[in-house]
């Protein structure tokens, strides 16, 4: 009888922990599960800015179903997934936490995430934010912080406005780090090799978008200007396919650099690039002329220096009689 017993209890606690561990993630765990539908099978790209890992992983999905998880032991922290279409969602977490995402392949934009408060409140963020125009988008999202400045969400969206921001590192007048990169022709760029020539690089990738009018306005430049002029496309997507794809079919003739590390590649994090795209224009002292993010506000205004004729200089000076 006390044997029957002690069974009874022992297979109890069994059911009431697998009860427990069905519900929760485990601690020291961030965990991911979900589906989106239609789309079968595909590999997703994850990374964090915020260090819940390091470098990036793979997000897979197979018919459909998606479950995901990494080592993480703090709180708060954030991923961001990046879809075949190149448009990313980013998921809040916490040690333990196991998330949920429901979506469907035709309309991504609206995929459900839940699991926790922020996932939440970020869904029914995303929902007014889409479609809405720029004003409009920035008065959702200031009253939004406004209603709850201590939310994760809060705390991302903070950082993607200072992403926005030029950082104290690309001040004007402020020199280029020393860096060696080798292109994917094998050339190999330093610091020094740029000095006596002016400098544009673009911080980019495609999932961020807009990379048809990056190129466009990297060519037109390169065809306007009247001083020496070194460009570099310094791509931070995770797929070389992509940039393959993206050289063949846009004719990038200038330096092109890939890293799959992201914003965690020595450039990026020398100069505290925190959100692309991102430019940079340097003089033929490798001093910074101007950074920033928005082309036409940051860039355009200083481009007459090199779009201009040098000045000429008389070789044989005149003396008035």
């Amino acid at each position: 009888m006390h044997y029957a017993l002690s069974i009874k209890h022992y297979t109890i606690a069994i059911l009431t922990l697998l009860a427990l561990t069905s519900c929760g993630g485990r601690k020291g765990e961030l965990r991911i599960k979900g589906e989106i539908r239609g789309l079968n099978n595909a590999d997703l790209t994850i990374f964090s800015r915020d260090g819940v890992f390091q470098g990036i992983d793979t997000l897979h999905v197979r018919q459909g179903k998606i479950d995901w998880s990494c080592t993480y032991h703090k709180e708060n922290g954030s991923v961001t997934i990046v879809y075949p279409t190149f448009s990313t969602l980013t998921v809040f977490g916490s040690s333990g936490d196991v998330i949920l995402m429901e979506g469907d392949a035709q309309n991504l934009s609206a995929t459900k995430v839940s699991g926790n408060e922020a996932n939440e409140a970020y869904t029914a963020l995303r929902t007014k934010l889409d479609g809405a125009t720029p004003e409009k988008a920035d008065s959702i999202t200031a009253a939004f912080a406004d209603a709850y400045p201590e939310s994760p969400v809060t705390r991302f969206l903070q950082l993607e406005e200072l992403g926005r921001q030029t950082p104290e590192a690309l001040k004007k007048g402020t020199g280029l780090p020393d860096f060696t990169i080798v292109t994917r022709k094998g050339d190999t760029i330093t610091t020094d090799s740029l000095k006596g020539k002016y400098t544009l690089i673009a911080f980019w990738a495609n999932w961020r978008g807009g990379t048809s009018t990056i190129n466009t306005r990297i060519r037109r430049l390169r065809r306007q200007a009247k001083r020496e002029l070194e460009c570099i496309s310094y791509n931070i997507d995770v797929s070389k396919s992509i940039l393959d794809y993206i050289e063949r079919t846009d004719t990038i003739t200038w330096h092109s650099y890939n890293t799959p590390m992201l914003f965690q590649s020595e450039l990026p994090s020398r100069l505290g690039i925190r959100d692309i795209p991102f430019f940079v224009l340097a003089d033929t002292t490798a001093r910074i002329i101007c950074a920033g993010s928005d082309w036409q506000k940051d860039i355009e205004p200083a481009l007459a220096e090199i779009t201009s004729p040098a000045p000429r200089y008389n070789a044989t000076p005149h003396f008035r009689k």
